[in-house]
């Protein structure tokens, strides 16, 4: 039997992960009461303990290598004010050797473009052109926020700088360098019309314009497009295109070692928050120059080239280098928070809750008992009262002591163990609850008091569902900033107040 399960194992990957927990359920269940399952005498019971909970605020979290950088301002009476900026490397053009801008050159325009994640709506704008829906924002979109791009000062290492064998790992509350003056500094909002670029293109004066751009993405879904200061850029990057600089993409990224966007608030920090994917971030330096060719813009009026030639238009495309890290900075001053009688739960290096469900003794006594679990569940309730609407679709459970995995995800898998965002009739947040069965069956089995332990309840995160059975680790991710208040253990919140129920049947004579 043990050999076909490694066989199983070893072919058929994390399908074999369900088939192995069957085949240990089954055992659970012969071990746990023989004689009850001979007798097929069974009386079902349910058992409501009480629970110990507390907050824990998260003070870092790995913020490179994330699927969703945050940028911008967010704040509310419940939680505090989160500040998201983003620093990124910038990389080469894919141009071989030949980075060169020619003869009489000179840049119409330097945009930073950042595609927002986005959707399309069924209905178009008045004027028939499409209308898109921008998603994973968090806020009032109306309200603006400070917006500064800045020269990063701060190399990004790829690897370790004490362990060259591992990839470098930057947590959101690092400190990097910055220029002392923008490349760009404005007001900012989410602009789900800003679907399209203008161009002007210039003569050599860089004064009289001789033609002007559309550009626009084929699927003319909106991004964010942060016009940069030409002259700096020319410094930077068109001056001395023939040097060393532009030799490698490493000698590049010493010389220059990417952008620092940074979020700040204006009158009012109740802005927004915006959710990016930045692999498809770039950096575009659109110029013209003088060609002898037989192709642009005819210099003369009379139909020749003239001495200077012809004027062609060029860009270069600097696509975002591999490393990027979220600058996470919270102020919890001004919230509501206080004491244990309610839970607060947040991403983004936010805060987390502790559970004890069980004590030693009360664990004693339950294995006396000799039942068969049949359901363990664990519930928390929403505080519908709480000011904060940012309330995250699904919550995540795991043994907080050793930060690791409970038994129900690697044998049951996510869907099972729950923790999913239940609403009431009206819609509104009301409950989370969370399956952990054969965690609880594990327990009354154990002889061995260490292995009960704190649980923790955090923001879930994809990082968080195991690739494999001997995916153990709770991975140090967290770039979902909602959060939920939930109530705790104080007799106060009534019958509100979380839940540890047992489902149980034990032999009637």
């Amino acid at each position: 039997m043990t050999t076909k399960v490694v066989k199983v194992l070893k072919y058929l990957g994390l399908f074999s992960m369900v088939f192995f927990t069957i085949v240990s359920c089954e055992k659970d269940i012969e071990s746990i009461g023989v004689n009850l399952v001979d007798n097929n005498n069974f009386s079902t019971n349910k058992l409501t303990t009480e629970v110990i909970t507390a907050n824990k605020n998260v003070e870092r979290v790995i913020s490179n290598g994330v699927p969703q950088y945050l940028l911008g301002i967010y704040s509310d009476a419940e939680f505090g004010k989160l500040k998201a900026s983003i620093v990124a490397q910038l990389s080469v053009p894919s141009t071989g050797d030949d980075y060169n801008y020619g003869t009489n050159a000179a840049i119409d325009s330097v945009i930073l473009n950042i595609p927002y994640q986005s959707s399309r709506d069924i209905d178009n704008n008045s004027n028939g052109t499409p209308k898109f829906i921008i998603d994973s924002v968090f806020g009032d979109i109306n309200t603006a926020f400070k917006l500064s791009v800045f020269e990063l000062k701060t190399f990004l290492n790829t690897l370790d700088p004490e362990d060259p064998s591992k990839p470098a790992v930057y947590y959101s509350d690092k400190e990097f360098m910055k220029g002392e003056t923008p490349l760009f500094s404005g007001n900012f909002k989410v602009n789900p019309s800003d679907t399209v670029a203008y161009i002007k293109r210039y003569m050599p004066d860089a004064t009289t314009i001789y033609d002007v751009d559309t550009i626009k993405n084929t699927d003319i879904s909106p991004s964010i497009k942060i016009p940069l200061n030409e002259s700096m850029v020319q410094q930077l990057f068109v001056d001395n295109a023939a040097g060393a600089e532009f030799a490698s993409i490493d000698d590049f990224q010493h010389y220059f070692r990417g952008f620092y966007l940074e979020a700040e608030e204006l009158n009012s920090d109740n802005s927004h928050l915006i959710s990016l994917d930045m692999s498809n971030a770039k950096m575009t330096i659109y110029y013209s120059n003088d060609e002898d060719e037989a192709e642009g813009i005819d210099l003369n009026d009379n139909g020749t080239t003239g001495e200077q030639g012809v004027r062609i238009k060029h860009e270069y495309i600097f696509p975002f280098g591999a490393l990027k890290s979220n600058i996470l900075k919270r102020d919890n001053t001004n919230t509501k928070a206080s004491g244990e009688d309610r839970l607060y739960i947040q991403g983004a290096a936010g805060s987390i809750a502790t559970i004890e469900i069980l004590t030693t003794e009360n664990l004693a006594d339950l294995q006396d008992n000799n039942w068969l679990i049949t359901d363990a569940s664990l519930i928390f309730y929403v505080d519908q009262n709480a000011s904060s609407n940012i309330a995250p679709e699904q919550l995540f459970i795991y043994n907080y002591d050793e930060n690791t995995q409970i038994r129900d995800m690697l044998s049951e898998g996510i869907l099972a163990l729950g923790g999913f965002l239940e609403r009431d009739e009206d819609g509104n947040p009301y409950r989370y609850s969370f399956k952990i069965t054969d965690y609880i069956s594990e327990l009354l089995k154990s002889d061995e008091p260490t292995d009960l332990v704190t649980l923790g309840l955090k923001v879930y995160s994809s990082s968080d569902t195991p690739t494999s059975i001997s995916d153990n680790a709770i991975k140090d991710f967290s770039w979902n900033p909602k959060g939920v208040v939930l109530y705790g253990n104080n007799i106060s919140a009534g019958d509100k107040r979380v839940k540890f129920e047992i489902s149980y049947s034990e032999l009637t004579n």
